[in-house]
């Protein structure tokens, strides 16, 4: 009864308890600059089932295998079965990837729903956090405390001086475009704010289609300029972003906090205001 326990823990349960921490290591390593395996409930639910799905095939490999090949420790068996979710080279993409599909018994279908997972997670934080700006002008102040707030994080141990310079140009490229997108909703804003005073009217419906397109790219600037952010940053620096981010939101109370009549404005993001003195529209 005791060799039969024995047998067992040596042959189902090492491999898989030896498989599951290298499994874990092996997918931060194949998933990093990509996204965070804990960023949302569905992407760790999908990392834990990868992390099972493997510890078992472990398992199933070293109960039925090790029995007609001694020689092979049970704990080696996990870490090979293990380091198989790791990244691969451009030699491993042909026959070996079909190779270890196999092996893995569909473990290529959870990897790749895993990758769309946290595609998805970084797509879904970025544009949270590039709404809700009133107006283009928070929005470049809020671009611009996001840049310092990544170029202050470029230089973290281990990554060598090449890649340190290729971050900080991304990061300043993408700042560039988010300003450039900004400054073409604020000319145009400006424009069109001058035409009706001049004109004591309501901005048209053209313009305001105008308006609304600029203040689109704009955010959609900001949104690639937030992927660096998730991208590099880490996770106990989304309280540091949202703490930027809530500077420039409108308070909801009609009223910011400082004092200064900000939390007064429309919320509506991009619309031009209408002139006070502007006529009654006239109706049917």
């Amino acid at each position: 009864m005791a060799a039969d326990q024995a047998s067992v823990i040596f042959g189902w349960v090492l491999p898989a308890v030896v498989c599951a921490p290298v499994t874990w290591v092996c997918l931060v390593f194949r998933f990093r600059g990509e996204g965070r395996l804990l960023g949302s409930v569905r992407s760790a639910a999908l990392a834990l089932c990868v992390a099972l799905w493997t510890s078992g095939m472990a398992a199933v490999a070293g109960g039925l295998l090790l029995p007609h090949a001694s020689s092979v420790p049970p704990a080696a068996l996990g870490v090979v079965t293990g380091w198989g979710v790791g990244p691969r080279g451009r030699g491993e993409q042909g026959g070996g990837r079909a190779a270890l599909a196999v092996l893995t018994l569909g473990n290529s279908l959870l990897l790749h729903q895993l990758a769309l997972r946290l595609r998805t997670d970084r797509a879904e934080w970025c544009e949270r956090m590039a709404q809700g700006f009133p107006d283009c002008w928070d929005l470049d102040a809020f671009a611009a405390d996001l840049r310092a707030h990544l170029l202050l994080r470029v230089d973290v141990p281990g990554r060598a001086k090449g890649a340190r310079a290729a971050v900080r140009r991304e990061i300043t490229e993408r700042h560039k475009e988010v300003r450039a997108a900004a400054q073409k909703w604020i000319t145009l804003e400006t424009k069109v704010q001058k035409a009706c005073d001049e004109q004591g009217r309501a901005p048209g419906r053209d313009e305001l289609r105008q308006l609304r397109r600029a203040f689109g790219e704009a955010e959609q600037y900001l949104t690639y300029l937030l992927e660096l952010a998730h991208a590099h940053g880490k996770r106990s620096d989304a309280a540091r972003l949202r703490e930027l981010r809530a500077r420039y939101l409108p308070a909801r109370d009609g009223r910011d906090g400082d004092g200064d009549g900000r939390g007064d404005r429309d919320d509506t993001p991009g619309a031009a205001r209408e002139p006070e003195n502007a006529p009654p529209v006239a109706r049917g």
